[in-house]
């Protein structure tokens, strides 16, 4: 006797006034935390943010930092991991479940295919709050009952939840786009080093292409440099408004693609096929290589 097939995994609404999208952020949700990676992860990010507030506090040499500068180097830290591990939950969504043989049985629900992208969105994106919370009792340690603590926080919240978005929507888009959990995860990575490497560079990358200031456009970056004049020299928000420019625009723009593009277009193979018989699918060595439409079997 066989065993259940892919499809049998079939997600079946308990209630069905709910909305599609919300039965699929339980679902995920679920599986997210009782599984143990969202619970891990943060466990990681706890210790390691602990370890950091530590070194901090205890240095001879680094205790010397006022507490506005070790406030401000303890948010980028954590706003960094926090955007990681958006990143990583996104870029496991799909094509995690494309492995893992149960992303078939999902697609086979009445829910449309934006409201599946949404709730899973939803549930990659609830570890951030949860980063963020675990912050706000090292942060108070290190302000000293400075001021700063609560513009950086504020800030902090703000510039987080613009970056946690747009990185965990981009790393679904990766997710949608590649064959194999392993190139979405590489191709995350990848694009997440790219963005992060300018803003950790002496004074920033501040590269110019004629006037235009090429930093402006990287929203890592920008937050960082809103961070630096907002919390180190105490700059009023008329002086840094235009770098919100960049983070901004990405939060529009990634989840753009990913509800009105990638949502409609989700289906069991990687990718978006045209109308064509061939689509294009990133293989594991990173290659694009051609992908032909199989029938799918009647039972």
């Amino acid at each position: 006797m066989s065993g259940p097939g892919p499809s049998d995994h079939r997600f079946e609404p308990s209630d069905p006034s709910l909305p599609a999208w919300w039965l699929v952020l339980s679902r995920e949700s679920h599986e997210l935390w009782m599984g143990g990676k969202a619970l891990t992860l943060l466990l990681i990010y706890t210790v390691l943010l602990g370890i950091y507030s530590y070194l901090m506090a205890s240095n001879n040499l680094v205790s010397l930092m006022p507490p506005n500068e070790m406030v401000y180097e303890l948010l980028n830290a954590s706003i960094g991991v926090g955007l990681f591990i958006g990143l990583i939950i996104g870029a496991d969504s799909l094509s995690g479940d494309r492995e893992r043989a149960t992303l078939e049985g999902l697609l086979l629900t009445p829910a449309s295919r934006r409201q599946i992208m949404v709730g899973k969105f939803l549930a990659a994106l609830s570890p951030w709050p949860v980063a963020l919370a675990i912050t706000v009792p090292y942060a108070k340690l290190l302000s000293h009952g400075d001021e700063v603590f609560g513009p950086a926080m504020l800030w902090g919240a703000l510039l987080g939840s613009l970056l946690a978005t747009a990185f965990t929507g981009m790393g679904m888009l990766a997710s949608f786009w590649c064959s194999t959990n392993k190139s979405s995860m590489f191709v995350s990575l990848t694009l997440y080093t790219l963005f992060l490497l300018p803003s950790q560079l002496p004074g920033g990358s501040r590269l110019y292409l004629g006037t235009l200031d090429l930093s402006r456009l990287n929203p890592i970056e920008s937050s960082t440099w809103i961070l630096t004049k907002v919390l180190m020299d105490s700059r009023p928000f008329r002086e840094v408004w235009g770098w919100l420019a960049a983070p901004v625009v990405f939060v529009l723009l990634i989840p753009g693609l990913l509800f009105l593009y990638a949502g409609p277009g989700l289906r069991l193979e990687p990718g978006r096929p045209g109308s064509s018989r061939f689509g294009r699918v990133l293989d594991l060595g990173g290659r694009l290589v051609p992908w032909r439409r199989t029938p799918r079997l009647e039972s």
